[in-house]
Order: C-alpha cells, then sequence, then structure tokens
C-alpha cells in the first residue's frame, strides 16, 4: 500500500466542529440540503428555548458503550420546515468509547423534518421520518479526543416518509395504500460557543492510504479511481457476511484528478450476494457515480437504480481471508442522471470499470 496526500478546499470536506462531550448543549451550528427540491439552512438550536441544540450523552458499562447524539434546529417561519431533529446512536465493542467514533459504529439513526411546529415544548402532529436502514448515504464522525466533542455528517435518502405522531408513536400516514414520502440529502454540523468556523480556515490537506485502483468510461470520459483509508472514517472498500451466508462487497473509488477529491467524480459499488461468492459470472451490482455536490451532500449522480439503469459485475478473483482481503473485478452497464433527487427524463450513458483493490473487513452487514 502508499501513502498520498491531497490537498482538498474546505468546501470539499465535511464541516467539524465542536459540543460537548458527555452532556451539553451548543447553539451554533447548521443543517442544510435539499429535501424534494427545496433547499434547506436552518441554524441549530431554537430562539425561544435555550436549552435546544445538540446534546450528546455517553453511556459506558461491562463490555461495551453507547453514544446518544440529539441535533435540533428549531426556527419556525425560516423555510419549507420549522425544524429538523437528529437522533443518533453509535455503539462501541469496549467499555469505553473511542476517541474517533465513526459511521461503521452506527446502529441507529433518526432524521425528523416537521413543518408546522411553532411551539417546542408541544409535540408536532406530523413528521416526514428517514432512518438509517433506508439510507442511500451516510457518513459521520465524532472526534471525543478533546475537552470537547465534535460531530459532523451527512445522511441522504430516497424514504423521508409521512408519520403522525400518537402518543409518542411514528404512525405512518397511508395513500392508496402506499406511503408518502420524499427524496432529499442533509449535511448537519454542530458547535459549542466561540469556536472559529472552519469555513473560514481555508484548505487543508488530507492524509490517505491507497487500497487499490479502479479504471474506466462513464460515457466517453476517461476515469482512475482510488479506494482509500482516511483518519477518522472507515476504508471505502470492504467485505463483510453474515451467519446466513449474506455477503457484501462495497468500493468507493475516489478520482485524484477531482477537483473536489473526497466528494465529486466518485464512483460507489455495492455488491450483494450468497456465499460462496460465483466467479467468473455476471451478478447483479448497484452502482453510483456522483458528479458534483456542495460538501457532501450530492446534487447530480448517476445510478443503475433508475430509469433504464442496469449493471452487472464479474468478479474475477475474491479472497476475504483475515491475513489477505482482495478482489478484482469487472463492472458494465447503462447509468441514469439524478438532479435533486428527481430523476432526469432521457439522460442515460454506458459505463465499464475494471480494477483491484484491498478489501477490510467491515464486519456483518446491517
Amino acid at each position: 500500500m502508499q501513502n498520498f496526500t491531497y490537498f482538498v478546499p474546505a468546501s470539499a470536506l465535511l464541516l467539524v466542529l465542536s459540543a460537548a462531550q458527555v452532556a451539553g448543549g451548543a447553539q451554533d451550528g447548521r443543517i442544510l440540503g435539499q429535501i424534494d427540491g427545496e433547499a434547506v439552512n436552518l441554524a441549530i438550536g431554537s430562539p425561544d428555548t435555550p436549552d435546544l441544540g445538540l446534546m450528546i450523552e455517553l453511556s459506558e458499562f461491562s463490555g461495551n458503550a453507547e453514544l446518544y447524539i440529539d441535533l435540533i434546529a428549531h426556527a419556525p417561519g425560516e423555510g419549507p420546515y420549522d425544524a429538523i431533529m437528529i437522533g443518533l446512536t453509535f455503539e462501541a465493542d469496549d467499555a469505553s468509547a473511542p476517541a474517533q467514533v465513526t459511521t461503521d459504529m452506527l446502529i441507529e439513526a433518526e432524521i425528523m423534518l416537521i413543518e408546522d411546529w411553532s411551539d417546542a415544548t408541544t409535540d408536532p402532529s406530523t413528521v416526514w421520518l428517514a432512518e438509517l436502514d433506508r439510507a442511500e448515504a451516510v457518513d459521520i464522525t465524532v472526534d471525543l479526543t478533546g475537552d470537547e466533542g465534535a460531530v459532523s455528517g451527512q445522511f441522504a435518502s430516497r424514504r423521508f416518509c409521512l408519520h403522525e405522531v400518537k402518543d409518542d408513536d411514528f404512525i405512518p400516514v397511508l395513500q392508496n395504500g402506499g406511503m408518502i414520502c420524499k427524496g432529499g440529502a442533509l449535511e448537519f454540523t454542530a458547535a459549542s460557543a466561540g469556536l472559529d468556523a472552519p469555513a473560514a480556515q481555508g484548505g487543508r490537506t488530507v492524509e490517505v492510504e491507497v487500497l487499490g485502483r479502479l479504471e474506466g468510461l462513464v460515457g466517453t470520459d476517461v476515469f482512475e479511481w482510488l479506494t482509500i483509508t482516511r483518519a477518522g472514517a472507515s476504508a471505502t472498500a470492504s467485505y463483510g457476511q453474515t451467519n446466513d451466508g449474506t455477503v457484501h462487497l462495497s468500493l468507493q473509488g475516489h478520482s485524484p484528478a477531482s477537483t473536489n477529491f473526497l466528494y465529486h467524480d466518485v464512483l460507489g459499488l455495492e455488491i450483494w450476494t450468497q456465499a460462496p461468492v460465483p466467479e467468473g459470472e455476471g451478478i447483479p451490482v448497484e452502482v453510483l457515480f456522483v458528479v458534483e455536490g456542495e460538501g457532501p451532500i450530492p446534487r447530480a449522480f448517476y445510478t443503475s437504480e433508475e430509469g433504464d439503469g442496469t449493471a452487472t459485475a464479474t468478479i474475477w478473483f475474491l479472497s476475504m481471508d483475515d491475513e489477505e482481503a482482495n478482489i478484482e473485478l469487472e463492472v458494465e452497464g447503462r447509468l441514469c442522471r439524478v438532479e435533486g433527487m428527481r430523476p432526469v427524463a432521457g439522460d442515460c450513458i454506458n459505463f465499464q470499470v475494471r480494477g483491484a483493490t484491498e478489501i477490510v473487513d467491515a464486519g456483518a452487514p446491517f
């Protein structure tokens, strides 16, 4: 493996701001993004309820530790939603939480959008609810190395679904027998008072360890992608297997030629199959190619899961051994464009990708 250092503009990175480590409030920070084509931009906290904002709580007990994070932005009349609430639960297989808490430790996430909620002391009547098991993209980092914690992340899902709130329960609202849902993506940050805004700190370097390389064509454009690991984040090439034999192979490649190494021209491949994984024959694969975005939120991408999109992977070599885990594969098919979480009719392109990479054991897929 090789080590590389890439210079990335601050706008290309997840913003990282400070928060209280065990329990505390914070009123500086922001939730922004796009839901069903509408822009969202709310400040953390509430003008009328000072205790609302960010809360981080740590529970440690024999064998493991759990970290709970609640994030609330309440600003009635300042956008399509009066409030956004984010709840996250992380679990570590240790008696104390690690200094760096990453997405692979996330066991539960709930994102609630509230359209009409002028009074934060009462329960809202309805919420648009998205959960971890229906999310398309999740990337969250919590830093507990300092006196105060730091949290940042992004969450994208096509299933922010309408629910009624009754006696602390969320009851799906149905229409013609089906749920009513929106698609969207949010980026969130939080900070305690007095911390300098990272957006004003200029660029920063990102040190990565290269696991492997992919190359190929997307439309008529030639790309090279690197699979990587970087500090505070999971490897972008991984495998996992459950007791019933379900195998998950996940590859995410970043283009060294991109002006935004972490978030533009990113290629994602997701394979779910049964062991033993077939070699030399075509199997289904989900493909995502991110074209552009602001921070980690993709504004435009191509996917095999919309319209006429389709993709097939052929695995030429696969080893899932603890000491030497590698994959060599070829993927081809057709991708269709999505903008603002909505498909763009008639905009589909062919693609071909081939490469090899080391893969890291991510444990059983959730």
